[in-house]
């Protein structure tokens, strides 16, 4: 069975596309795991072995790069002030100025996510591909530059306080008594009413957010 042969990074790798982030792309796949693939022909073997094994799948699509700066866009806490959210949507639907390029990407399966216990799986719809990536992006970020705090972050697709029927947050953090210390957000190339959405969700659910 191949799970008895995962090395530690397939099941992280494996572990990240069904429970933190539903894609990445080749590069960050490269970036992320660095160290445990080595080389980046490591990370391409392993990716094809999972592909062939069915526990992810991959295409390649022509998309801008991720946007992302060095702070979130908006950072907010309960009982402050909400940020400016007209000047939060014109930065978010111009970003994406850069011109395209064939982008490699991965996401783990049905088979694999339920192998997680995750309700993940599959490549997201067209319309959701630049969202992903920069929440891809915001993981990576967090995975080199604040890793124990990327080792509690858990997508919506893996958490059981996640809601039906409403915008739940992208990822949620939690410290070690399992409370929610804040939730991330890419705001992709959100409309003005969906940013104002995801803040009146975390000001009703008490929730301290960074938006991407």
């Amino acid at each position: 069975m191949l799970k008895r042969t995962w090395t530690p990074a397939v099941y992280d790798l494996l572990e990240t596309l069904t429970c933190r982030v539903r894609l990445l792309s080749l590069a960050h796949v490269q970036h992320g795991w660095a160290k445990q693939f080595g080389n980046s022909g490591g990370a391409v073997v392993a990716i094809q072995r999972l592909v062939n094994a069915g526990l992810i799948a991959g295409d390649v699509w022509n998309l801008p790069i991720s946007p992302i700066g060095e702070e979130p866009l908006a950072v907010w806490t309960p009982l402050h002030a909400a940020p400016d959210f007209m000047q939060l949507t014109e930065v978010v639907q111009t970003r994406w100025d850069k011109p395209t390029q064939p982008t490699p990407v991965v996401a783990a399966t049905h088979k694999a996510a339920r192998l997680f216990g995750s309700s993940a799986g599959g490549l997201p719809p067209t319309n959701h591909r630049n969202h992903d990536l920069l929440l891809a992006a915001v993981y990576i970020r967090y995975r080199l530059t604040q890793p124990k705090l990327a080792k509690t972050w858990l997508g919506e697709d893996a958490v059981a306080i996640a809601e039906r029927g409403v915008k739940n947050p992208d990822a949620f953090l939690f410290d070690d008594e399992g409370h929610v210390t804040r939730v991330i957000e890419s705001a992709g190339r959100y409309s003005l009413e969906q940013i104002e959405s995801f803040h009146r969700h975390c000001q009703s659910a008490e929730l301290p957010y960074e938006l991407w």
